[in-house]
């Protein structure tokens, strides 16, 4: 081979590596973007994974406020209840005296 085929392969090889690392560079951008956005987006789920935990946590906190208020509603009710049936009970015995 000549000196100017040799001359020409380097430039040729030369060209290719310059070719190479400009993709190379390019893909490293392009990764580093979508990682950054996979990122983002991540840290978007876990907001709303846990804002979804905090609101369930609130909603039964809530059902079972709910359910203890009615719970001591029917305990007091059934407490007047009683009440009321022995004030009758002592009036029907005063009654029968």
């Amino acid at each position: 081979m000549t000196k100017a085929t040799y001359r020409h392969m380097i430039e040729r090889m030369q060209k290719d590596f310059i070719a190479s690392r400009i993709k190379s560079t390019e893909q490293e951008t392009s990764t580093k973007s979508k990682n950054g956005i996979l990122e983002i987006e991540a840290q978007k789920m876990r907001k709303t994974k846990e804002e979804k935990l905090q609101s369930k946590a609130i909603f039964d906190s809530l059902m079972n406020n709910i359910g203890k208020e009615q719970r001591d509603r029917q305990d007091r009710i059934t407490e007047l209840q009683k009440c009321i049936k022995n004030k009758e009970e002592s009036v029907n015995r005063r009654i029968e005296r």
